[in-house]
């Protein structure tokens, strides 16, 4: 009987050192301008490029230094190829398996003006056709010439659809691949079993051995 139970023990803590890989799907592929870069002309808009069409619903915002926001709307654009494809996870058949995007739908958000210099933050929340969500920010370094608001500009205060949200905090953005680059780790999922517990099962199993042994000592 002490043996059974070791046996399952064993193969519990064996099953709990194991890790899953998250899943990344409808990710962002690269954004215009890129993270961390610096921009030294008020532009239009930016853009957000994606492995997949943001969902209707999904949330786009754009914050000055200070936290003001100069977003106006989104809208879809003309999706672009790209070079080299970026490579995804995807749960095939229960088997994780990776897959390759060429192609990049983008997420157009106009900017009113251009207030102040320094680190803007663009926000974007959406779900993606698998009902994975897909959230994150990049950021860039403004350096450019400073613009006024429009007339009557008023600052939007529109917040994520509650659908976004409705699972909670939202996972962290699952960094893509290319197809030039290794094969992405994936990393361990919250699942994994705390330390102490494992330690635990360690303590049990080493107890059973020893009760096993003396009572074939005893014999």
């Amino acid at each position: 009987m002490l043996r059974k139970i070791a046996v399952v023990l064993a193969v519990v803590a064996a099953t709990a050192l194991v890790p899953s890989p998250a899943q990344a799907h409808g990710q962002l592929a690269f954004s215009d301008p890129k993270d961390q870069s610096t921009v030294t002309e008020p532009r239009e808009s930016v853009r957000l490029y994606f492995t997949e069409r943001p969902a209707s619903n999904a949330f786009f915002s754009v914050t000055a230094p200070d936290g003001t926001r100069v977003d106006h709307g989104w809208s879809g654009g003309e999706p672009k190829p790209l070079d080299p494809p970026v490579r995804e996870l995807n749960l095939v058949n229960g088997n994780w398996e990776p897959q390759l995007y060429s192609t990049g739908f983008p997420a157009v958000i106009p900017v009113a003006y251009w207030p102040q210099t320094g680190v803007y933050t663009i926000t974007f929340k959406s779900v993606a056709s698998d009902g994975d969500r897909v959230s994150g920010q990049v950021r860039f370094d403004y350096q450019g010439k400073l613009t006024q608001a429009p007339a009557g500009w008023q600052p939007p205060t529109n917040q994520p659809d509650p659908a976004l949200l409705e699972h909670g905090a939202a996972a962290p953005t699952v960094a893509v691949a290319t197809a030039s680059s290794p094969e992405p780790t994936p990393p361990p999922t919250s699942t994994a079993w705390p330390y102490w517990v494992l330690g635990g099962l360690i303590v049990v199993l080493a107890g059973g051995g020893v009760l096993l042994h003396r009572r074939r000592t005893a014999r």
